[in-house]
């Protein structure tokens, strides 16, 4: 089976880092194959990045109401920083790909959810992700790799 479409869900991790690693190999091989390294940025991080410049805050949280505009911009800022530092992060493992290389970054509150959610939206047929990442809980084995293994039908290769 070839796969047209890798998704690598990428946090930095030594585990991410080696899964990329992994599907910069693969897709290299397929000339129509694209791969999509992805960052999911937790929803809090939106909310306490200081873009709300205007509205009162407590804790780092809006206190009151912000205007759509304001906060679709807000989020935007906090992607584009994702995107940049990831682009300079992985740039150079990603640059045999050329324009088949994506960097790309979503605001989500559940990391699981977020990469399900995306990889079914741009028809991804294949997901590569480490084992293990960054994640709050490292002693649990691959707590994020067993959630998507779990939650959609899409093939997932986990690497070590």
């Amino acid at each position: 089976m070839a796969f047209n479409n890798v998704l690598v869900p990428y946090d930095g991790s030594d585990h991410s880092k080696k899964a990329l690693s992994t599907a910069v190999e693969l897709v290299a091989a397929l000339p129509d194959a694209k791969l999509t390294a992805l960052t999911v940025v937790p929803a809090y991080r939106v909310e306490t990045a200081g873009s709300f410049h205007d509205v009162e805050t407590q804790g780092g949280v809006p206190a009151g109401i912000v205007e759509y505009d304001q906060y679709k911009q807000a989020v935007q800022l906090v992607l584009d920083k994702a995107k940049a530092e990831q682009a300079e992060s992985i740039g150079d493992i990603m640059a045999p790909l050329g324009e088949r290389a994506i960097i790309d970054a979503i605001a989500e509150s559940s990391v699981v959810e977020g990469i399900v959610e995306y990889a079914e939206k741009h028809e991804v047929d294949l997901i590569v992700m480490g084992r293990r990442g960054l994640g709050a809980i490292r002693a649990m084995l691959g707590s994020v790799s067993y959630g998507v293994l779990h939650s959609t039908d899409i093939s997932v290769m986990t690497v070590k």
